[in-house]
């Protein structure tokens, strides 16, 4: 008899464990960072960079890669406020910069987490000594290295290494004052310096930039769920796999709903792994309520690439459901 794997993806509740003395308070939303493209920022942010490497960790035959997605969760120590950046693992120092928007203010980081591609979940969890760093107003802070190594079963080993900037601007006009290390706060580099501070009141001149600004605002949920004739070991390991690759299936609607307002429902697919591959060997859309056909697609290249350590044919049905919020009840802007 078919049964239902049913997997919540909302970054609020992807890292909601707590202990009993926290369980017993409410605790804040957690909310997704916001990528920074180029736009001017507004007065009351600034932004972040770093770059996670992966250090003794072994490849598998059916995995090219060891994951997609690495999971950090970190709070601001003024408000409580719990944001979660989601970032692939880099191989080498060549690959461009990946910068990531945020309120003004202290942080710590709290909890990092990947989800192998062979199926295996690990977590390191701050204990009393949390790392800190810093973000200052219209200050582009600079985190450095954060490598992670496999501990026992399902722990990670993880170290935070400042290292000198590498962020080259490449727009035509200058958005960050200077580059901070993130802990220390001393200056690594100056950009655009007072001049950038004296116009931060302008910086929403256009419709555009305030669209891409507001969108820090925008929770965006995603919700799997998996169903087939084959052992629940089976579709646990299916739907771990997904979890990996949940950055990139969330950007395929993420993508679209900028373009169309109100874009919410369901994808359907069917499919059959091959175990010779761990691959899809048949997948086929099934209909949905969400109708875009860009993000369909898009959903169905990502599914078509992933590989799962599954030893035996499987076949059945996959669903997504998509759904965003645009009033979470989070950062508001003057």
């Amino acid at each position: 008899m078919k049964t239902a794997l049913l997997v919540l993806l909302m970054f609020g509740l992807l890292f909601g464990r707590t202990g009993a003395a926290e369980a017993s308070q409410p605790q804040p939303l957690s909310s997704p960072l916001a990528l920074w493209n180029g736009e001017y920022m507004s007065a009351d942010q600034g932004a972040v960079y770093l770059r996670f490497y992966l250090d003794k960790f072994y490849k598998t035959r059916s995995a090219k890669e060891i994951t997609t997605s690495i999971f950090m969760n970190i709070r601001n120590i003024q408000t409580g406020q719990i944001h979660v950046l989601n970032q692939a693992p880099t191989d080498n120092g060549s690959e461009p910069v990946i910068i990531w928007k945020l309120p003004a203010g202290n942080y710590s980081v709290e909890k990092l987490s990947i989800n192998e591609n062979t199926g295996l979940t690990r977590t390191w969890v701050a204990r009393q000594k949390r790392p800190k760093f810093s973000v200052r107003y219209l200050m582009l802070s600079n985190m450095g290295q954060v490598r992670l190594s496999p501990s026992q079963k399902f722990g990670l080993i993880v170290s935070f290494l400042p290292k000198p900037n590498v962020y080259e601007n490449t727009s035509s006009h200058q958005s960050f004052i200077a580059v901070i290390d993130a802990y220390k706060t001393s200056f690594q580099k100056t950009l655009g310096g007072s001049k950038v501070l004296k116009e931060a009141k302008d910086n929403f001149g256009t419709g555009d930039q305030a669209r891409m600004a507001f969108s820090t605002l925008r929770q965006i949920s995603m919700i799997h769920q998996v169903d087939s004739s084959g052992s629940q070991q089976s579709r646990r390991l299916m739907s771990s796999t997904i979890n990996g690759q949940d950055a990139d299936l969330r950007r395929c609607y993420m993508d679209q709903l900028d373009n169309q307002s109100g874009l919410r429902g369901s994808v359907n697919f069917k499919f059959q792994i091959q175990p010779s591959s761990g691959s899809f060997g048949a997948l086929s859309y099934s209909g949905g309520s969400l109708s875009n056909p860009k993000a369909i697609e898009c959903l169905t290249l990502v599914l078509r690439k992933m590989q799962f350590p599954i030893a035996k044919p499987l076949s059945g049905r996959l669903a997504f459901q998509f759904n965003y919020d645009d009033n979470p009840g989070r950062t508001k802007f003057p």
